[in-house]
């Protein structure tokens, strides 16, 4: 089904060529975005960073010039390894990677990043927009090839949004040929339970037609798997999780998500490993009734992100001091075991800890299932 072009999308979409030269020459102006280019880039003066911005011709150049270097830090820095398997398997070109989602920025920039070293064009990236809280980010979201998903307003306006933003990806990928990520939840795993909304694909198959198994295929869907050996800002999801279950809410304080973004790249990771791949349409019982092929779609997804996530000691540990037994202590030493407990002892109280290995626990749980 072909999706023709709609001025709509200018509320959504990543930034026009015209709209990126003006961007970028507010950012010349912008103090708060000099702070944190230098936050990352301690050696960049100011007009260091001016030069910088006035050598971009487009989002490409941003990325390549800006953010690359942050994401290889972070990889040199935070991690013993990363690793990157089935990129080879499928045609990268014009594909929709759904991804499980454990990190703001790494999840999506992890896979950016090895596009580019292979030199492939970066994807579109989708960004929630409670994330652009002021002018400055969202320039640099919107430089950052990211298109928005509306998550306020009205139920009506939902609707409509979610309309949009369904007809933007499909048009993004069957009519530009330019591949998207998006996350397979609202949000970040808190509990490190990978599960698919199936309202993210309601919206999918909202421009699609009526033959859903159509409609789907026509996305080229991909999975995309991440797993961390040690969570990013885990202790601050177990927190969060433990108060809003206590109070019933959990009021973030301003530039946290901003915080988060910072922790995930600088905190230590341990090992990392992202593996892709494609859904096969084939394995999924599709009934033309709408409800049940949602759940079957979300389902199929799932599978791939439970099969393909990567165990680490970790979640062994976690397992054996949740269950307080030794089921997999094959897979770990002595040493490691207290090492992780010191880690875990970091925990603000008994809930918080719980939780923590809850997020550790749950893929193992997952896997086994």
């Amino acid at each position: 089904m072909l999706i023709e072009r709609k001025d709509n999308f200018s509320s959504i979409e990543p930034y026009s060529s015209l709209q990126v030269k003006e961007a970028l020459k507010w950012l010349e102006t912008s103090d708060e975005f000099v702070r944190g280019v230098q936050y990352f880039y301690p050696l960049w003066k100011k007009k260091d960073i001016v030069s910088k911005l006035q050598a971009c011709n487009n989002c490409a150049d941003f990325q390549v010039i800006f953010i690359e270097m942050i994401i290889k830090n972070s990889i040199k820095n935070s991690m013993n390894s990363f690793e990157i398997q089935g990129l080879d398997t499928f045609d990268s070109s014009n594909s929709l990677y759904i991804s499980n989602h454990r990190d703001i920025f790494l999840d999506s920039a992890l896979l950016q990043n090895h596009l580019y070293d292979i030199g492939e064009p970066f994807t579109e990236i989708s960004l929630g927009d409670n994330l652009m809280i002021n002018e400055t980010m969202r320039a640099v979201a919107k430089l950052n090839s990211m298109f928005t998903v509306l998550r306020s307003g009205s139920r009506a306006n939902m609707i409509k949004n979610s309309i949009n933003l369904s007809k933007y990806l499909r048009y993004s990928i069957a009519e530009k040929k330019v591949s998207s990520w998006i996350a397979q939840g609202n949000g970040r795993t808190k509990d490190g339970n990978d599960v698919t909304a199936p309202g993210l694909i309601k919206m999918l198959l909202l421009s699609g037609g009526e033959d859903i198994r159509k409609a789907i295929s026509e996305l080229n869907i991909v999975v995309s798997t991440i797993s961390f050996e040690f969570e990013p800002c885990a202790f601050e999801k177990a927190y969060e999780l433990s108060i809003k279950d206590k109070e019933g809410i959990y009021e973030k304080k301003n530039f946290e998500n901003i915080n988060s973004i910072v922790h995930g790249i600088n905190e230590y990771k341990g090992n990392v490993k992202l593996v892709l791949e494609k859904l096969d349409i084939n394995k999924i019982d599709f009934t033309n009734n709408r409800k049940k092929d949602v759940l079957q779609i979300a389902k199929e997804i799932d599978k791939i992100v439970y099969r393909n996530y990567q165990l680490w000691k970790t979640n062994y540990m976690a397992h054996d001091l949740l269950y307080n037994d030794n089921k997999y202590k094959r897979y770990y030493s002595w040493d490691e075991l207290e090492e992780f407990k010191n880690y875990l002892s970091k925990a603000s109280n008994d809930d918080v800890y719980y939780r923590l290995l809850k997020i550790y626990v749950n893929p193992l749980l997952n896997k086994e299932n």
